[in-house]
């Protein structure tokens, strides 16, 4: 992310900000009272990209937590 938006800066320029998240960049915007409140404008394809990575990560963390099951029943 190389700027932070105000919402009415956002609201004003937002063709812009959908150009440059659809040429890869990612926007954030955030009230300056209201840190940590705001919103980040990522692509679809970024999105997709990290919905896909989640779903691998609980995919590994649910084999892992199988193994470790089996694991402990085999010593009981």
């Amino acid at each position: 992310m190389t700027k932070v938006y105000a919402p009415a800066d956002a609201q004003r320029d937002l063709l812009e900000l959908l150009r440059q998240v659809s040429s890869g960049k990612s926007v954030k915007i955030e009230a300056p009272q209201q840190a940590g409140n705001g919103a980040i404008l990522v692509s679809e394809s970024q999105w997709t990209a990290m919905q896909q990575q989640l779903q691998q990560a609980n995919q590994t963390h649910e084999v892992q937590d199988r193994e470790d099951l089996y694991k402990a029943w085999r010593w009981l």
